[in-house]
């Protein structure tokens, strides 16, 4: 009886974790709504676009800084790594909200509210981290391209929540008003205090036993229906050996390796941070999710801007809705399909032919993008690669390397993608102000200001694809 209610309540404590980590994650994804106030940070501080996308970089590069929260949650676990969060995101977002109190002092010092904005990714990541690596380490990894594939829809569909919040709330007057920014950030900073707070109060990693792979009574291994209602599955005697999966594990398969081999290309759950730098699978894996996560960043911060630039502008209410609803919808989709079609279609294969979405999506918009159809159409399929991306990325890094680094490795992948974002979006903004004709304006117009900036990521997606079936054909 003792076993029996000890199981119940890891299994209980196993889907309340669960339910934080999904809520966690869509207070997360609220960084993503930059591209709906950056109109309102450019007219209340007279900001140049080049500023601006130093804004929106420096927030980027905060959420790449992973690495370091990663690491700090693989030494200290859930509760600390929350409660950092909670302190730095508190401090940042109440730092923005002061800015509309004295708009001349950070109107000739954007990089002063640059820092703010990194405090801002930097915090969320504690919390994003928090919500991924808890679930993805309290689950059977058989379910792991559902479980990321739902953690990440409610990270996916934040920002169309968030943004419809500002423009038909919020904003509704004037969503390019200093009190609509200043608002929004106090709205935010209430949002992770709350959250983190219930991440400190009930998010655990269960023990391995308990949380994957359960150990029942020998009376009861018989009796496939308790064995069900204890785990869910019928291999639950079974205890895997660390950084191993067993015979049974289908995601073997997907990887082509065989029983009680390690996944990917170790068999040591502690392999060093410079044996994983020389690692070439980790290497092509970590550039192949960069290229493509910076591609679609940068489209996604610079929507609002191209829609202004292409005199569109009167559609954005409804255009940044379109990537985190599609990316929402994919995100729950891909994660069933990876888990349920892994033998014929490995994950790995699936995130290289999401990687071309960015591609067609780039197409459409450095060769069509002044026509709202095709903006619109490319917006989706934009979308559809986040969704793919970012649900089956993580998994893959797990499979391909320890889940228990994944802090760690999924950390570094990160950094990397938010320094090279760092470049892109401000190469995005330089080729904007460079398309200027006027001296001291900071809008410019027509389809010339930005398909610099969309011809540089479309580089950068091909990139991507390129290298993704390099590495696909290397794991074949």
């Amino acid at each position: 009886m003792a076993d029996q209610r000890s199981t119940r309540y890891f299994i209980v404590m196993k889907w309340v974790g669960l339910a934080i980590g999904c809520t966690a994650k869509f207070v997360s994804g609220s960084l993503f709504v930059f591209n709906s106030y950056e109109d309102a940070l450019k007219s209340t501080f007279n900001f140049t676009a080049k500023e601006v996308q130093l804004q929106s970089s420096l927030l980027s590069v905060g959420l790449g800084v992973g690495f370091l929260p990663g690491m700090f949650y693989d030494r200290f676990g859930p509760q600390w790594c929350s409660g950092l969060g909670l302190v730095l995101s508190l401090a940042a977002y109440l730092l923005l909200w002061s800015t509309t109190r004295n708009i001349s002092l950070y109107s000739s010092n954007s990089w002063l509210m640059a820092i703010y904005f990194f405090l801002c990714g930097l915090g969320s990541m504690f919390t994003y981290m928090v919500a991924l690596n808890t679930n993805a380490i309290n689950f059977h990894p058989k379910h792991r391209g559902k479980i990321v594939g739902i953690l990440n829809a409610f990270f996916a569909g934040s920002p169309s929540v968030f943004s419809a919040l500002y423009f038909h709330v919020i904003g509704k007057d004037d969503p390019k008003s200093a009190d609509s920014f200043s608002t929004l950030m106090l709205v935010f900073a209430v949002c992770f205090v709350v959250i983190d707070i219930f991440c400190i109060a009930f998010m655990r990693v269960l023990p391995h036993d308990q949380s994957c792979d359960i150990t029942v009574p020998e009376t009861r291994i018989n009796d496939k229906h308790d064995n069900k209602a204890f785990a869910g599955e019928n291999d639950i005697s079974m205890t895997r050996k660390p950084g191993y999966i067993a015979e049974d594990d289908d995601n073997n398969k997907s990887f082509g390796v065989d029983s009680e081999v390690p996944i990917g290309d170790t068999s040591s759950d502690d392999m060093s941070i410079f044996s994983i730098f020389a690692n070439v699978d980790f290497q092509l894996l970590t550039w192949v999710i960069t290229l493509a996560s910076v591609s679609s960043l940068v489209y996604t911060i610079a929507l609002t801007q191209t829609t202004a630039a292409l005199g569109l502008d009167s559609y954005n209410s409804n255009i940044v809705l379109i990537i985190p609803i599609t990316n929402a919808i994919i995100s729950a989709a891909i994660g069933v399909i990876s888990d349920h079609f892994h033998q014929k279609l490995p994950r790995l294969g699936i995130l290289v032919a999401g990687n071309t979405t960015f591609v067609i999506c780039q197409c459409l918009v450095v060769g069509l993008g002044d026509k709202y159809p095709a903006l619109a159409t490319a917006t989706m399929i934009n979308g559809v690669g986040q969704g793919i991306l970012w649900s089956i990325a993580p998994a893959v890094m797990s499979e391909m390397f320890s889940v228990n680094n994944l802090g760690r490795n999924w950390g570094i992948a990160l950094l990397v993608s938010s320094l090279v974002g760092f470049g892109a979006q401000e190469a995005f903004g330089a080729l904007y102000d460079a398309a200027i004709s006027i001296p001291g304006e900071v809008y410019c117009y027509g389809m010339s200001c930005v398909r610099g900036g969309h011809a540089v990521t479309l580089a950068m997606a091909i990139l991507s694809m390129i290298l993704g079936v390099a590495l696909y054909i290397r794991k074949r």
